[in-house]
């Protein structure tokens, strides 16, 4: 595995969700609401023919600030385990660095994605229930700022909400969202 100690470290599992309704009454039952969210990411990458999770740049707005992250990706049994970098900034400078990714990094848009939905806290851990735009409904679970240490159980950890939640290991989706959209 890996762990950067100037990243975000985490650990998350996603599945399509089938029964929103069902999950949602779950969660408003047994969860703390956190937020309630949209947010609007646009994806850069050099070489669309060759498309690699970890050499794109993803823009993400939400709620009036602007995101730039990195990010570097290990699945294994259906988990990520990931290492992110972020940079936030304003409008006016978001619209610097994307000049900076087009002209200097030779990158392109590739896909934009828009998704709402509601994050909860459910036994520490925070868990999102999304609407992808084009793709239907995503539940993603997942621990912050995780370090390498006992891995098989916190994979396991996650499983386990995942069950809570009657979600079913099957509809785990390992795909990302971009790649996702971009082969509908």
């Amino acid at each position: 595995m890996f762990y950067d100690d100037n990243a975000i470290n985490e650990i998350e599992i996603k599945a399509k969700v089938y029964d929103k309704q069902e999950l949602l009454s779950f969660l408003h039952k047994n969860a703390k609401v956190k937020r309630t969210y949209f947010k609007k990411d646009f994806y850069y990458i050099k070489d669309k023919d060759n498309f690699n999770i970890d050499e794109c740049i993803r823009m993400r707005m939400d709620r009036g600030s602007y995101t730039f992250t990195s990010k570097k990706r290990i699945i294994e049994s259906g988990v990520e385990f990931n290492i992110e970098r972020n940079f936030s900034c304003t409008k006016h400078k978001s619209k610097v660095i994307i000049d900076f990714i087009k002209n200097v990094l030779n990158m392109n848009l590739y896909v934009m994605k828009e998704k709402k939905g509601k994050a909860f806290i459910y036994k520490n851990t925070l868990i999102e229930l999304s609407s992808i735009k084009g793709l239907g409904d995503y539940v993603e679970i997942e621990l912050l700022n995780n370090d390498e240490t006992d891995i098989v159980n916190k994979s396991q950890y996650l499983k386990n909400i995942l069950s809570e939640l009657s979600i079913d290991e099957e509809y785990i989706e390992i795909k990302p969202y971009i790649e996702l959209l971009k082969n509908k």
